[in-house]
């Protein structure tokens, strides 16, 4: 890369790249001042991202016209690093662009990819051509991961808040677990599970186990009782495999703040509160009463259950059933809640094979989740393994080792202490039920409330720009905080 510094006409620094100049060879203070002239802005952004500003003379002109905002540049070289103390943000493309949409999204998050506006320096797109095309290429693809982690939020918060609420009306008793130091079994779904049952049945005593909800049909129909049910998620799916747990008694469920879950099970079974500790959900539970245990958000409920686990023991994690693979037949161990709930559907034009294979072949999210597990620390994975019998598994997890029964029969012991679970105080239910009421008028409508339960909404009302205009979008959100108020109401009616 041939980079060429020289004194422009005025008497100050330009440089040129590749043969093109970088900057104006008379007055780069002017050029930079058009520049932040020229951006058109219709709306307040909260970030401006400059894709390899050079020298940076772009940087006060930007300030001055938009004071609020913070300034971001995109390097495509380090030579021009003396100058990355003007902006707030740097971020270095210049010895490979591949991460820079992670790091964008690691940086500035959903709302803030939201609300930022990105302007090219036209100079160096010309200079580095290709380095630009790969940079603009992350920067989609950083939107457009913002954009869809923003309207999912706008599309679930209201659920998930609502199932908090849930949580709060029909909660009876509470637990928690006091830490052990024998192995623990995390159990998923996947089909390596069911060559490893008869081997689960034979070490039962000697081990703590865990069910994510999916696994405990599978558990549960071979005559293994978990000593903890699982459950972090917010929608149908979990809550169907949930109803597992009416007909199997004395089995207590570890639920997150925003999970769903059937009023009855809340009622009737041993609840051990989880929290995210961030967020409406978490103080709502604190406003009730509600005694709960942090656990990491995460966007796989084995991974928030990983955290969990290793809070309460110091012995081994194995994984069991953790595949994050599509299999050639089923995608699960069997029986599967929703599995077996779809078969009264099956025709002969549409087989339960065809169920299968139609599984198999939209199963990206496992590669997310699989990725995530991938790339976790080896602080994070120590002491802990993916357990199977007589099982290829066609992928690994990083730092998590793959071992077998022989290995995981030598970390047993008849002396190790299991993690138990103890009574947690907990309110009448009438008083619980009454301070949740009483914390929805609290917050109701209040800008923090807006703002979590309606992102996308909310952003688009903080930075318009026309008073007309953000006086209907403020009203607008008002009615959909009004409406979610109603459907808090008429859960405790």
């Amino acid at each position: 890369m041939d980079i060429r510094f020289f004194t422009a006409k005025n008497g100050s620094l330009s440089c040129s790249a590749n043969g093109t100049s970088l900057h104006s060879s008379y007055d780069p203070e002017k050029e930079g001042e058009r520049f932040a002239a020229s951006l058109g802005a219709s709306f307040y952004p909260e970030y401006i991202i400059v894709t390899e500003p050079a020298l940076s003379y772009c940087e006060v002109f930007l300030r001055k016209r938009f004071p609020s905002a913070k300034l971001c540049a995109v390097r495509y070289s380090e030579d021009f690093s003396e100058s990355d103390k003007r902006w707030d943000i740097v971020f270095n493309a210049a010895k490979k662009e591949d991460g820079l949409s992670e790091n964008l999204f690691a940086a500035l998050g959903e709302e803030g990819l939201c609300s930022s506006l990105f302007a090219s320096w036209h100079p160096s797109a010309r200079a580095f051509p290709r380095k630009n095309e790969a940079v603009w290429r992350e920067i989609k693809n950083a939107v457009d991961k913002g954009r869809d982690v923003l309207f999912t939020r706008s599309a679930f918060s209201s659920r998930w808040i609502l199932n908090a609420f849930f949580i709060c009306k029909h909660i009876e008793r509470a637990k928690t677990l006091i830490k052990g130091n024998a192995p623990l079994v995390l159990a998923a779904s996947g089909p390596s599970l069911t060559n490893a049952i008869p081997l689960l049945a034979r070490f039962r005593k000697y081990y703590f186990l865990i069910a994510v909800s999916s696994a405990l049909s599978v558990l549960t129909a071979h005559g293994i009782v978990p000593d903890l049910c699982f459950s972090t998620d917010g929608g149908f799916y979990a809550k169907a495999h949930l109803a597992r747990l009416a007909f199997v008694s004395g089995i207590p469920l570890a639920l997150a703040e925003e999970a769903a879950c059937g009023g009855t099970i809340l009622s009737q079974n041993d609840i051990v509160p989880l929290s995210y500790g961030d967020g409406f959900a978490s103080k709502l539970f604190k406003s009730c009463g509600i005694p709960s245990i942090k656990i990491e958000r995460n966007g796989t409920v084995s991974g928030s259950a990983l955290s969990f686990a290793k809070s309460i023991t110091d012995g081994p994690i194995f994984f069991c059933g953790l595949d994050l693979a599509p299999a050639p037949g089923l995608q699960h161990a069997e029986p599967n809640e929703l599995d077996l709930r779809s078969e009264i559907f099956d025709i002969k034009t549409f087989p339960k094979e065809t169920r299968a294979s139609i599984s198999r072949f939209t199963s990206g999210a496992l590669a997310l989740y699989r990725k995530w597990f991938q790339t976790l620390s080896e602080e994070k994975t120590r002491n802990v393994y993916r357990l199977a019998h007589e099982y290829d598994f066609s992928n690994t997890l990083g730092a998590i080792g793959d071992v077998d029964f022989d290995f995981f029969e030598k970390s047993l012991s008849p002396n190790g202490t299991l993690p138990r679970i103890a009574d947690k105080a907990l309110a009448q239910k009438k008083v619980v039920q009454k301070s949740a009421l009483d914390f929805a008028k609290r917050h109701g409508r209040s800008d923090e409330w807006l703002h979590e339960f309606f992102p996308a909404e909310y952003i688009s009302w903080k930075r318009e720009t026309d008073d007309e205009e953000k006086e209907r979008k403020s009203k607008t959100l008002e009615q959909k905080s009004d409406e979610l108020l109603k459907k808090i109401e008429r859960l405790f009616s």
